[in-house]
């Protein structure tokens, strides 16, 4: 483990329990993509991949304040 690493999991460890299940959570997800990506995979389906595309090609915001609340929403315990 990097000497940064450590010191992160350092200053989670002083966080609730709650808050520290939450992180756990989005970082497992962050290596899983990780892996899928390093493998040539990935988790979205080709119609999730083309409104990712269409989304990308906009100007303009990605998300509305409304969308990234309910994103975040779902690692919320």
């Amino acid at each position: 483990m990097t000497e940064l690493l450590s010191k992160a999991f350092e200053e989670l460890s002083k966080l609730p329990a709650a808050r520290q299940d939450e992180l756990a959570l989005m970082l497992i997800d962050v290596v899983e993509n990780d892996r899928l990506l390093s493998e040539g995979e990935s988790r979205l389906t080709p119609e999730q991949r083309a409104e990712v595309d269409a989304a990308l090609a906009e100007d303009g915001p990605y998300a509305t304040d409304e969308e990234m609340e309910a994103f975040f929403a779902r690692y919320r315990a």
